[in-house]
């Protein structure tokens, strides 16, 4: 039997650090599957590869319709992971009214697009962002009282064609830190805790804002009953999935909020775990195995 690759999708430029390349790389060799390095953007003949896994494409906001039309095209001629119609509405944090309409608990959002006029929360600290962004880029957190800041911010990310989320910010994030639980092939792996990455005062910037603090962490039932109840949402609409990652702040009353649903292009925290790289390895193995097979 030949042996499978794989192309792991990155940026041309890497922004941040990829810290779940090298031991996924390590783990899809240990079951006999050559993984491939490849910015999304390079010339490559992309269906000579047994699957497209989307590791760290995170320049993607950038030039979101070059990307999905690449992906569309990749997906046609390849195994794309995650499949292209998750990769179409996850890229766009929108897909947030999806889950609430699901049932999903999630920060309180607001959209606001492009010709539409932004309007400040009257009460609280909020978080202005584009829809389509990542890694808190582009994101910043605004006091009452910088109405005229904030203002700014959203005119401008408006002016750019791109929608605006606003979202009241959620201070549990600045002493229980943002929870991830990651899941593989549809079954809980294990989770990390994020320390707060907007700072009062600080601009937005093209960029990651900060350092943030990662801490591994066991969550309680609540939190993984909501968290399931996510990847259980995803799963209705897409059918399942490589690799998931839910997060999670709580809200004033404690209660868990889903915060983001990364089912494009997450970090996994691989480094975290003993077994999920292994785990990932395997769950794509069966896949393109199974399919082999049929």
């Amino acid at each position: 039997m030949r042996a499978l690759r794989v192309a792991l999708v990155t940026s041309r430029v890497p922004e941040e650090p990829d810290t779940d390349l090298a031991p996924l790389t390590a783990s899809l060799s240990k079951v006999g599957i050559e993984g491939v390095a490849l910015p999304w953007d390079e010339p490559v003949e992309w269906h000579h590869f047994d699957a497209v896994l989307l590791e760290s494409p995170w320049d993607y906001p950038r030039r979101r319709d070059a990307f999905l039309a690449w992906a569309r095209q990749v997906a046609a001629r390849s195994t794309l992971c995650n499949p292209f119609p998750v990769v179409e509405w996850n890229s766009d944090k929108r897909y947030l009214a999806d889950l609430a309409a699901d049932g999903v608990p999630i920060v309180p959002s607001t959209w606001t697009a492009p010709g539409q006029t932004w309007m400040a929360p009257t009460r609280g600290e909020y978080v202005v962002k584009p829809a389509v962004s990542c890694s808190a880029k582009d994101t910043a957190r605004y006091r009452p009282g910088e109405q005229a800041r904030a203002r700014r911010h959203a005119a401008g990310l408006l002016k750019r064609g791109r929608t605006v989320l606003t979202q009241p910010y959620q201070h549990a994030v600045d002493t229980h830190g943002e929870l991830s639980l990651i899941y593989i092939d549809g079954n809980y792996s294990h989770a990390v805790s994020r320390s707060a990455l907007l700072k009062p005062g600080a601009e937005a910037q093209d960029g990651l804002l900060a350092t943030v603090t990662i801490t591994p962490r066991s969550p309680d039932m609540l939190e993984r009953d909501c968290a399931d109840a996510v990847v259980k949402a995803v799963t209705s609409r897409f059918g399942s999935l490589l690799y998931a990652r839910i997060d999670f702040v709580r809200g004033s009353d404690g209660a868990p909020l889903l915060m983001e649903c990364e089912v494009i292009e997450p970090s996994l925290f691989l480094a975290h775990s003993d077994t999920a790289a292994d785990d990932l390895a395997a769950a794509l193995q069966r896949r393109l195995t199974r399919g082999a097979a049929d």
